[in-house]
Order: C-alpha cells, then sequence, then structure tokens
C-alpha cells in the first residue's frame, strides 16, 4: 500500500473523492486479481471508425462477444475523440506521428495534443512496471507504436493482426494488447449502411465480433480472463459520404464507440461523457502503473506538458455517474460552433490554450 500511496502523491488522483475510488477500487478488485497468478490483463480492442449506432445494430443482429461487453460493462453516451484529420502535421510541417491519425496517439499517451515522438505511454509504462505488451494493427500508419514490447504494424487481414497479439499473449505472456482491426473500412459504402443490418459492413461487424470472442477465448486459456479488463472502442467515428474517410470538418468523425468492462466496472450502466485520451489514463490505472508522464522531449515546450485526459472514476461500482469531466473536446467542437475545420493546426491551436486555461484554473 506504500507503492500506491506514493503513487497517489504524484498527482495522478487530486481529490478526495478520486482517492476514495481508487482505495474501495483496490480493495474491492485485490482478490479477485491477486488469485490469478498471471495477474491483471487489459485488452484494448480497436475497430476502426466504429459508431454507436452501427454497434448497436451489430448487437441486436448476432454479435454476442460485442452483446456481453455491452450488457455487462459501462457505455459512453456522449463520446468524442480528438481531432480526426488524417494527418498531425505541426507548425513546421512536421509530422512526428506519421500518418497515424490522432486518436490512435491520445488512446496510447493521455493527452489532446502530440507536439513529439518523445512521449510517455501506456507501453512504456507497462514496461516499467514489469508488464509486457503488444500493438497490432491491420495498417502500415500505426508502425509509430513500436513502444509495444511486441509490434505488427501491416496492411494485412485482421484476421492476422488477432494472431499476431494471440500469438504473444500465450508464448510470450503478454498483460497489455492493443488491437487495432482495419477492414471495417473497406465495407463504408455511406453512412446508411452503418443501421442496415444486410449492408456488407454490418455483416463484416459480425466477423469482427468472432475476432474479439477469440481473444476472449484466449484470456481464458491463459487463465487470465477473471482479472482481465476489455476496453472495446474505436478511434474515430465516420463522414457522412460515400468515401471511407473522418473528415474533421464532419462531427460524425469526432464521435467513436466507447465500451468499459472488467471487475469492479458497473454492469449494464452508462456514464454520460469520454474523450479517447480518457482511454490512456484508465488503462494506467487498471494495471496499477506509475502516472503517464505526457511529453518527455526536453525541447517541447506545451504547458502543461503532461497528460491532459481525465480519470473515469465514474464506470466504477459505488461510485456517482456525475463526474467533473472538463470536456475539452467538447468545448473546441462548442467554439468552432460544431463546424471544425479539417486543418489539424485549428484543433491544434485550440486545444493548447483550452489545456493552458485548464491548468491555470487547478
Amino acid at each position: 500500500m506504500k507503492s500506491k500511496l506514493i503513487f497517489l502523491s504524484r498527482g495522478f488522483l487530486c481529490n478526495g473523492m478520486a482517492l476514495f475510488a481508487f482505495l474501495s477500487f483496490f480493495m474491492a478488485t485485490a482478490h479477485n486479481v491477486n488469485s490469478s497468478k498471471a495477474g491483471r490483463a487489459v485488452l484494448l480492442f480497436i475497430v476502426d471508425g466504429l459508431q454507436s449506432d452501427a454497434a448497436k445494430v451489430a448487437i441486436a443482429h448476432g454479435a454476442a462477444n460485442m452483446k456481453f461487453f455491452f450488457e455487462n460493462g459501462i457505455w459512453v453516451e456522449e463520446a468524442y475523440c480528438s481531432s480526426p484529420s488524417g494527418r498531425l502535421y505541426l507548425p513546421d510541417n512536421s509530422m512526428p506521428w506519421g500518418t497515424a491519425a490522432p486518436p490512435n496517439v491520445a488512446m496510447h499517451t493521455g493527452t489532446h495534443v502530440f507536439e513529439s515522438r518523445q512521449m510517455d505511454d501506456i507501453f512504456l509504462a507497462a514496461r516499467r512496471a514489469g508488464i509486457k505488451s503488444v500493438f497490432s494493427g491491420s495498417a502500415e500508419n500505426y508502425r509509430v507504436f513500436n513502444t509495444a514490447d511486441f509490434c505488427y504494424a501491416a496492411s494485412n487481414a485482421d484476421s492476422a493482426v488477432v494472431d499476431f497479439a494471440i500469438d504473444h499473449l500465450k508464448k510470450d505472456g503478454v498483460r497489455l494488447l492493443s488491437i487495432h482491426v482495419q477492414e471495417t473500412r473497406r465495407y463504408w459504402t455511406g453512412p446508411e449502411c452503418k443501421t442496415n443490418p444486410e449492408s456488407a459492413y454490418q455483416r463484416y461487424l459480425l466477423t469482427v465480433d468472432l475476432f474479439l470472442g477469440k481473444i476472449v477465448e484466449a484470456l481464458k486459456s491463459e487463465g487470465v480472463w477473471d482479472s482481465t479488463f476489455v476496453i472495446v472502442a474505436s478511434d474515430h467515428g465516420m463522414g457522412c459520404t460515400k468515401q471511407s474517410d473522418h473528415p474533421a470538418s464532419v462531427l460524425s468523425s469526432w464521435q467513436p464507440y466507447m465500451n468499459f468492462f472488467g471487475p469492479g466496472i458497473k454492469k449494464g450502466a452508462t456514464i454520460p461523457y469520454a474523450e479517447s485520451p480518457d482511454i490512456a489514463i484508465l488503462i494506467d490505472f487498471l494495471l496499477r502503473l506509475t502516472p503517464l508522464s505526457g511529453h518527455t522531449d526536453p525541447n517541447v515546450s506545451v504547458d502543461p506538458k503532461g497528460t491532459t485526459g481525465t480519470l473515469l472514476t465514474n464506470v466504477f461500482e459505488d461510485f456517482p455517474t456525475r463526474l467533473d469531466h472538463p470536456k475539452l473536446v467538447r468545448r473546441f467542437l462548442e467554439s468552432s460552433h460544431w463546424k471544425p475545420s479539417d486543418d489539424y493546426a485549428d484543433y491544434r491551436s485550440a486545444m493548447l490554450s483550452l489545456i493552458k486555461e485548464r491548468a491555470i484554473k487547478k
């Protein structure tokens, strides 16, 4: 417990309710987790572009695994990603994160802006704690997430991505799995395909659901299921044309799916709000890692340099649904009258001001 108090003193949790949530969650889940020799595990299962309306149709038409997590976990009513712009350009025209879309960086770093490749992330934090990790994604864009102990990112079938992660779960004992399936984008024919159970898009979501089930069975066979936390989410939403894209100028591109499941997490409930950086903060908390540091590049002058995501204490049992969330992404969208530009630079500039203003108020 002494190490946990040191952990708290570093500012990861900064108010009485959060401290109470941490201690209660620690005690409530200690027996289940400690009874497993394998310890805790986290699965972050990212379905590219998935939105809530599409997920609900899939759940109603045979996506049994997604249905299980939806009915036995927490679903976010109003979820936003960081800028869904296709390219993360800095003012000097550099692209430190290559062609990875900003929300993918946010989900692993816990930040709203990304000024350098020298950033702390959930994989580095896990390694510091002696926990092995794997990132596996079916697009070359994701090669930048190579801080995981095992990284696979190639334009390959989603089935290969899933098999890669399972292989390292079984052979190497990884306990942090971030898996990004991408092929949903091939079946996009426009927003109407999301809610048509007969569409190729919806049929492929049933295949994605089978992949999710395959991972669950692997976790069970490794004896870690009872102490596993699962996050089924998407990196961003989708646009409103037949093109398979997610322009930042379209509100639906900012609206991803988010679902949380695991020991100590509420069942069959909702929380009102979350943003993609919150996912990294929650994973860090669930694995009891040291707090993420945000930007670690000495040449980056962003203020604050640390994480800007929020710990979603309201996902835990016995804690109120209401959470004092700063809603930075929503505030940005409101400031742009819900019609932001496609340019990442506009988001970056506004977000830098918002996070600085928040830091001053603290």
